[in-house]
């Protein structure tokens, strides 16, 4: 009797990146499921990976700012026991905080930091419990500086990177393997910067070598893949540093240059 197929659960999957590792997952022979807000655009991506690739493809269109979606969404990920998840979520960059609408905010933090959370969280609870499982979490290198983006945008980079790191310190023990990847500049169908075209960029990737170049480092096992980044070591400077502020922060008293004279 032959195995049945590994299930992948690819979220935003109706954008350029979403839809890149739905389409290698496929390929993977992974039965793969969509869940995307544009759901004609998905429907007709869906038809196409099921007839090259003959594996199974289900689209599960939602809007992930809404509560009821993102409960049937977090309920889903629970019970369907998938073995991979990409976490792809993420809204373009809003105004400046001095412009700003409140609605348009809630937006951006209801998809960006409170779905992406509560869908981590559920893959995480699933995964451990059955001690298997494959999380890549997909963020912006902005949460790196998170101030170089408009908003509230790089904070929320920020705390997907934070919270992918908390995810892999409590489950890498228990067989669930978790892997960040923080793209850099990347040229797909949705370009936010109106004032500026993505060909005067420098460094600019295009969508396809930024997932393969992060799906080699799923394979190597890497907990955190930067495809742009050409020396590996920056990385470790920047984590031995984090590493050493750290330890030194933890002090009993204050500084001597805020010690009265």
């Amino acid at each position: 009797m032959s195995q049945p197929n590994p299930k992948a659960l690819v979220t935003c999957a109706s954008c350029t990146i979403g839809m890149l590792y739905a389409n290698r997952l496929a390929r993977r022979g992974y039965n793969v499921t969509l869940l995307a807000g544009g759901t004609n655009r998905s429907t007709d991506f869906a038809r196409m990976l099921r007839a090259e690739t003959a594996v199974e493809v289900e689209v599960f269109p939602g809007e992930l700012s809404k509560s009821r979606c993102l409960d049937e969404v977090e309920a889903r990920v629970g019970a369907e026991r998938f073995d991979v998840i990409v976490n792809n979520l993420a809204l373009p960059p809003g105004r400046s905080l001095t412009t700003e609408r409140s609605k348009d905010l809630d937006r951006l933090l209801g998809t960006n930091v409170r779905a992406y959370a509560r869908i981590s969280a559920a893959a995480v609870r699933s995964m451990a419990s059955r001690r298997q499982g494959a999380i890549i979490n997909v963020t912006s290198a902005v949460g790196l500086a998170p101030e170089i983006s408009s908003g509230a945008d790089g904070a929320t980079r920020a705390f997907v990177m934070a919270l992918t790191r908390t995810m892999q310190d409590e489950v890498s023990k228990l067989g669930v393997y978790v892997q960040l990847v923080l793209a850099a500049a990347t040229r797909t169908d949705v370009w936010p910067f109106p004032n500026q075209e993505p060909e005067t960029v420098p460094g600019m990737m295009t969508a396809n070598d930024l997932v393969d170049a992060a799906l080699e480092g799923f394979d190597r096992r890497e907990t955190v893949t930067i495809p742009s980044l050409k020396h590996s070591r920056l990385w470790k400077r920047y984590e031995n540093a984090r590493t050493a502020l750290l330890a030194q922060s933890i002090n009993g008293e204050p500084a001597r240059r805020y010690l009265l004279a």
